[in-house]
């Protein structure tokens, strides 16, 4: 069974936030300590990409463990940010990849990575079904080590994740009934949300 390895991408310049996702406070530490200890908690050790504000980031974070990479070109988005943090892992670990801004429950977590092991997929991808049977993809996402060298491909040729797994055909698909699953922090309205959505969940987990 191969390894599995975290992705979290925390440098961006949290324009709509108004102030540093990563350190958001999180039901008693920063946002980006909850992302890092989830992660750990799983027995995986993340690879954190940081940009806006790194140093005030990484005192926050440095005795955790957890790998730290600086991306200077942050500020060309999370592409860039994606692929610095792919050249730091093992070519023959499987990527669970989370944005600092995505706060998801462990079993959440938990869920996907058992079903992406089983499947044996290309990308594992959880999604949200809606009352009107909508369904919609969500975070995180599992991409198996044997594509990532296509992926970086894609990012190389303007191309974005996105249009990355809608490439794909061998995709496995994880359904969740609860709207968490795509929640981001855009902005406070999103923030405040998020932590009411939260409060159901064992432990804060």
């Amino acid at each position: 069974m191969n390894s599995l390895c975290g992705l979290i991408l925390a440098a961006g310049l949290s324009s709509r936030m108004g102030e540093s996702k990563p350190l958001l406070e999180w039901f008693g530490q920063t946002l980006i300590e909850y992302q890092i200890n989830l992660f750990n908690s799983l027995k995986i050790k993340p690879v954190v990409v940081l940009g806006f504000q790194s140093e005030t980031v990484i005192s926050k974070i440095k005795n955790l463990d957890v790998e730290i990479v600086i991306n200077q070109d942050f500020e060309k988005g999370k592409s860039s940010s994606i692929l610095k943090g792919i050249r730091t892992i093992k070519s023959d670990s499987d990527i669970l990849l989370l944005s600092v801004d995505q706060p998801r429950p462990k079993i959440f977590l938990e869920k996907i990575i058992q079903s992406h092991l089983e499947s044996k997929s290309l990308i594992t991808i959880p999604k949200y079904k809606y009352k009107d049977d909508e369904i919609r993809g969500g975070h995180p996402i599992i991409i198996n080590h044997r594509v990532i060298d296509l992926l970086t491909l894609y990012i190389n040729d303007g191309k974005t994740i996105k249009d990355f797994i809608i490439s794909q055909n061998n995709v496995n698909t994880v359904l969740f009934d609860d709207i968490l699953i795509r929640t981001d922090l855009n902005n406070k309205q999103d923030y405040f949300h998020a932590l009411k959505l939260f409060k159901k969940y064992n432990n804060y987990e």
